[in-house]
């Protein structure tokens, strides 16, 4: 289906396109002309891509640029991924890959603005997927535990300061029995239009619902459901039945659509 990517990533890759999260699916770019470049190709660098390490880069459109962004490979069978057909190059990322078979992801963003200043992955077979429209003015990731994903939904809205982890970042031990007693790392899921506040922390966060709003400098472990609102330290709920829109004037009809709710 993905040109560059191998089987076992696409198919872990596949399971992170819930219609929750997506409107990507399995045959969605068919009709696209895929053009594969590495990290030293001329292309790359028209592209905006500086690469250390080995990298294989798809896009949809090798004519497009993407923007600034800067990728650190310490492993192989690196894959960038990008459906960049209709991209205004507004993507500014330093990204870090320290181990291998890992895929990045990123799905068309038309205009929207993503600053991603430092994206680490630090195991092997991980996935970043980033959703359709998706905008971020400065989000941090670090990623760990062998397979294990992030995936950003579409029409997301993540605010400046922003960090996403998914482990304890070193292990917690019992100093009586020794035991290690952190919990493993957690695959981190934002379902589609979910706002992230002003340097909101997600520790551990394993998934957020559809329409949820994360409020600013809550500090937020586990699980959120749709269409509310959370906020502290520790984040709590404070809103149920809510969502936003980019517009202030109010949310639009797609909007409401997108998170299960008829037009008013």
């Amino acid at each position: 289906m993905y040109p560059g990517i191998s089987s076992d990533a696409e198919q872990r890759l596949l399971g992170l396109l819930d219609p929750a999260v997506t409107d990507l699916v399995a045959d969605s770019l068919a009709e696209c002309a895929f053009a594969i470049f590495t990290g030293e190709d001329a292309e790359a660098r028209a592209l905006g891509i500086t690469v250390q390490g080995e990298l294989t880069i798809v896009v949809t459109d090798p004519d497009r640029p993407l923007g600034d962004l800067r990728v650190q490979c310490g492993g192989k069978n690196t894959v960038l991924f990008v459906d960049n057909r209709t991209w205004g190059g507004n993507m500014y990322a330093s990204i870090r890959v320290l181990g291998s078979d890992s895929v990045l992801f990123f799905n068309d963003i038309g205009d929207a603005y993503v600053s991603l200043p430092d994206i680490y992955l630090r195991s092997n077979s991980q996935i970043l997927f980033w959703g359709r429209g998706a905008s971020a003015v400065g989000c941090s990731m670090e990623i760990d535990g062998t397979g294990a994903s992030v995936a950003i939904g579409d029409d997301a809205l993540i605010s400046g300061g922003v960090w996403i982890r998914n482990h304890d970042m070193h292990a917690i031990h019992d100093l009586t029995t020794g035991a290690q007693i952190g919990r493993p790392a957690v695959d981190t899921v934002l379902e589609r239009h979910v706002w992230l506040g002003q340097d909101a922390m997600l520790l551990q966060v394993e998934r957020i619902g559809m329409g949820s709003i994360i409020g600013a400098r809550a500090l937020l472990k586990g699980r959120v459901p749709p269409r509310v609102a959370m906020a502290g330290i520790p984040a709590k709920l404070i809103r149920q039945d809510v969502s936003w829109g980019r517009d202030l004037e109010g949310m639009t009809g797609a909007e409401r659509a997108s998170i299960g709710l008829p037009p008013l």
